[in-house]
């Protein structure tokens, strides 16, 4: 596996939740993905040079990062695909951005939601990640040097690249967001199969919500309704184990109840990261590790940049 130096470079291609390139004036509106800001800024503070390299016309990205405060002046270079003879998944694009940047192909990362992209990137012979931007298509990314669940799970060192230093006892912090709504019967697996009795959530009205935060799991604080606040440890996905069919929210109350609470009003405040969606071998091991995420979760919960948020107003409302 390559490593390279500081002067290696990081391509990044598409970093928005939603692909809506021909109406400027709702570009304003498109998020960027989980974890994009914080790698443009870590990069950029470690005077890692980046480039960004789109088949969109070179008019349509300046429009788009116009939207996302210092993306602009992070990146040593922006090259659109009407500015190359042949886009994506011609390598024409990299091997021009390695060019300007000054930097042989081989000293280049690419990071790719796309397969034109990967292809592109490996045929440049550069190291290529794959972040793919839909569901349960990481099968498919199998030219990649290494394909995650989101810029969340990447792992810098693993590329010669300064690591982030965010994580705080195996544990990420993220920007408090809110769910809540009425317990609902789940699939009937969590105390059965599992022994572990989750506090499910409707998504009816979280679909935006869901699509903007990548599969994973999660931790924060649960306020229920005459009940109080409460640690709590939450997956988000498709449980590959079992094989949803849609996207939940499971979370697990750290709590011992006497009885069920279905119908009852939950208010969750989700505070940080713990690992990305896996596939488990056995029933076995993902119980195992559902408790290693459980004591995970309830130690950082003690710690004051997480604790503090057990006074969230939003818990306690109706």
């Amino acid at each position: 596996m390559l490593t390279f130096s500081r002067d290696g470079w990081l391509k990044l291609e598409t970093l928005w939740v939603h692909r809506l390139v021909t109406m400027k004036h709702r570009w304003c509106n498109i998020k960027a993905l989980p974890g994009a800001n914080r790698l443009i800024k870590h990069l950029k503070s470690n005077g890692v040079p980046m480039a960004l390299a789109s088949n969109s016309p070179r008019e349509s990205i300046d429009a788009k990062i116009s939207f996302h405060d210092g993306w602009k002046d992070s990146f040593s270079v922006i090259i659109g695909g009407d500015e190359v003879r042949t886009g994506k998944p011609s390598p024409d694009i990299f091997f021009e951005a390695a060019r300007r940047l000054k930097i042989e192909p081989s000293s280049c990362l690419v990071i790719e939601d796309s397969l034109p992209g990967v292809t592109a990137g490996k045929a440049a012979e550069m190291e290529v990640v794959a972040v793919p931007s839909l569901p349960k298509q990481s099968h498919l990314f199998t030219a990649a040097d290494e394909v995650i669940n989101s810029l969340l799970d990447l792992q810098l060192e693993k590329w010669g690249l300064p690591p982030f230093a965010d994580w705080v006892e195996r544990t990420l912090p993220v920007d408090p967001w809110y769910i809540g709504g009425p317990v609902i019967k789940g699939f009937g697996r969590g105390s059965k199969v599992l022994g572990i009795p989750t506090a499910n959530l409707s998504t009816k009205d979280y679909s935006d919500l869901l699509a903007e935060h990548p599969a994973g799991v999660y931790f924060g604080w649960a306020g229920l309704s005459g009940r109080g606040i409460f640690k709590m440890v939450m997956s988000i996905g498709w449980n590959p184990y079992f094989n949803n069919k849609e996207k939940t929210i499971e979370p697990w109350l750290l709590h011992e109840f006497t009885e069920d609470f279905y119908g009852e009003e939950l208010k969750l405040v989700i505070v940080g990261y713990i690992r990305p969606e896996v596939n488990f071998p056995t029933l076995e091991s993902l119980i195992a590790k559902i408790h290693e995420d459980r004591r995970v979760a309830e130690s950082a919960l003690e710690l004051p940049m997480y604790s503090s948020h057990k006074d969230d107003s939003y818990l306690r409302s109706s």
